[in-house]
């Protein structure tokens, strides 16, 4: 043998910067099959074909190709068939590229409100006046204007506690059916009478997520109006006194009621399971009174 045609095995691996674990593994499986092989000793001697083999099969793992592939692909040693690996996996690399930015959108989305969310518990845990009347937690707000996607139903024998985990997941999981992306909060609306969803009665209830793109059959509008608006914070079956606080104060301020109420789920029963950090804003849409 000429020592100067052949690699040992740890000069491979030093060479092609791969562990000599890795290479005893190429050799088990038949992808790099050593040319020579001293009997006795086991020693494993690859040849420089073989190692350029190495180095292949270490870029496109690199590129997270497979085994089996490589091994066809070394087999055939054609540079057509290569060059449609590489291309079809760097189809994939940009698909999982792009779920990677929804994912981390997505994160940043849910981030920014867990921050306002956690803003506002500060706020009502350094204020005692919250608790005592919400009367500094009331005021009037242009609602800026947003596209959701909605579903819209007549739910009879309605109870608000009804806003459960159910509907959060269904439209979630809707949502990326239909290939949208949620970028912000789950918003309830009530196209019924005032104080309704607490009544058991039959309710015409719309669930609605903002997303970013518009698509005419399957989101709205949202938003556009003034509205006296309120954070409740704490357990969702006690909103109730803060809605009652509220119309005192649209009544006491000249205001009336000029729309649908809505909620908006800032921090939810699906983002923490401690219902004392729930926060949801009330809104509600007002004209001033004549």
């Amino acid at each position: 043998m000429n020592r100067k045609e052949y690699y040992s095995i740890g000069e491979v691996a030093s060479i092609c910067n791969i562990s000599i674990r890795t290479l005893r593994y190429y050799d088990e499986i038949k992808l790099v099959v050593p040319e020579v092989r001293k009997s006795g000793s086991k020693y494993r001697y690859y040849s420089k074909e073989q190692m350029v083999n190495v180095f292949i099969v270490r870029k496109l793992r690199y590129l997270g190709i497979g085994l089996k592939e490589i091994k066809e692909i070394i087999s055939k040693n054609e540079v057509e068939m290569l060059k449609k690996s590489i291309e079809e996996r760097l189809t994939e690399i940009r698909k999982e590229i792009e779920d990677l930015e929804q994912r981390c959108q997505e994160g940043e989305d849910f981030l920014e409100r867990l921050k306002g969310g956690s803003e506002i518990l500060q706020i009502y845990d350094e204020a005692d006046a919250y608790a005592e009347n919400g009367a500094e937690n009331i005021k009037i707000e242009e609602v800026p204007e947003i596209t959701m996607y909605y579903c819209r139903k007549s739910m009879k024998s309605y109870h608000n506690e009804e806003v459960s985990l159910e509907r959060w997941v269904e439209i979630n999981e809707v949502v990326s059916k239909l290939g949208l992306r949620a970028c912000g909060s789950v918003i309830v609306t009530y196209h019924t009478e005032l104080f309704d969803q607490f009544l058991s009665k039959t309710c015409d209830v719309e669930f609605g997520i903002q997303v970013e793109e518009q698509n005419s059959s399957k989101t709205r509008e949202f938003g556009g109006f003034e509205a006296a608006t309120a954070y409740h914070v704490g357990p969702y079956r006690d909103i109730v006194k803060t809605y009652v606080k509220v119309l005192q104060w649209i009544n006491q301020n000249d205001y009336k009621v000029s729309g649908p109420v809505s909620e908006e789920f800032i921090i939810s029963p699906v983002d923490v399971a401690n219902e004392n950090e729930h926060v949801t804003k009330i809104m509600v849409p007002v004209v001033k009174g004549k």
